[in-house]
This record gives structure tokens, C-alpha cells and sequence, in this order.
């Protein structure tokens, strides 16, 4: 196998064999590193409380809010868990009047509501780790509720009990 010039079979040198495993080793955690979504590299995950908001929602959307229903996030494609409460009140935005005060106008065909889901992911200093994408409060996007797609924002995200 090995001949008194240190080669395998008279062609490749025990050091070159070695050199070679190493670049192959190498190359395979770098592309898996890289090529998979959740680069975080923490694999302990917990349940988590999210609670999205938003203050002008149409009044047929929230009639159609179910507890249970699966929460994805629609651009990155991500469960965000399931709805475990739904809080409403009556919908809302902000205007300038004619003094040019700004003032709370309600629409009475909206509703402002708080949807609550329990996920799972990774929380961190920098808000919760879902399929590679961070979530954290103040986070706007758009969300499917079920049959319900809604543009809302997360206003509370707490560790389950």
C-alpha cells in the first residue's frame, strides 16, 4: 500500500491525503453554515408569547380571527405559532384637523385588535429567533391569521411560563 517513498499506491503522499480530508472537512461546514436558513447556531428553543397589534383592521378581518389558528409570517414563511388569545377595540388612526392639531380619528366600519400566539424559537437579548429571522418588538409586517392576512406589528414578545 504505502511505498518507501511514503506514497499510497505510488501516487498520492500520506500529507496530501491529509491536506485533502482537512479542504473537504472544511468546505462541507462552510457550505453547510451558509446554505442552511437558521444560522444561528443555538439549537435551545422555548416556547414564547408574541402578541402582534394593529389599530385599523377591517371589522369582516377581525370577525374572522379564530383562537388556534396558525400564525405565518408571509415573507420569510415562518410559523410564528398559533393564537391562543384575540383582544379587541374600536379602530383607529391619526389625522391633522383643520388647526393642525393631530387627532384620533375612528372609522366605524374597523377595529383595532391584539392577537396573542404561543411560538417556539430562540430568544435572545435581540428578540426571538425563528427560522433565521429575528423577530423583536416594534417588528411590522405582514401576517396570515388563518383565512386572515393582516399588516401588523409586535408590540409584546415574553418567555412562556
Amino acid at each position: 500500500m504505502i511505498d518507501k517513498n511514503g506514497k499510497i499506491g505510488g501516487k498520492v503522499s500520506i500529507i496530501d491525503l491529509l491536506i485533502l480530508i482537512i479542504l473537504v472537512a472544511a468546505i462541507a461546514f462552510v457550505g453547510y453554515r451558509f446554505l442552511t436558513k437558521d444560522r444561528s447556531g443555538v439549537v435551545n428553543t422555548q416556547d414564547v408569547y408574541l402578541s402582534f397589534t394593529g389599530t385599523e383592521v377591517p371589522a369582516y378581518v377581525v370577525d374572522n380571527l379564530e383562537l388556534g389558528a396558525r400564525v405565518l409570517d408571509d415573507t420569510e414563511n415562518n410559523v410564528l405559532g398559533y393564537v391562543t388569545d384575540v383582544q379587541t377595540g374600536k379602530g383607529y388612526h391619526y389625522e391633522l384637523d383643520r388647526n393642525g392639531e393631530t387627532a384620533a380619528v375612528f372609522p366605524g366600519d374597523t377595529a383595532s385588535v391584539t392577537i396573542t400566539s404561543l411560538a417556539n424559537g430562540t430568544l435572545d437579548d435581540n428578540g426571538l429567533l425563528i427560522g433565521g429571522t429575528r423577530y423583536a418588538i416594534g417588528h411590522t409586517f405582514v401576517l396570515y391569521v388563518g383565512y386572515c392576512k393582516l399588516y401588523l406589528r409586535i408590540s409584546a414578545l415574553e418567555p412562556a411560563a
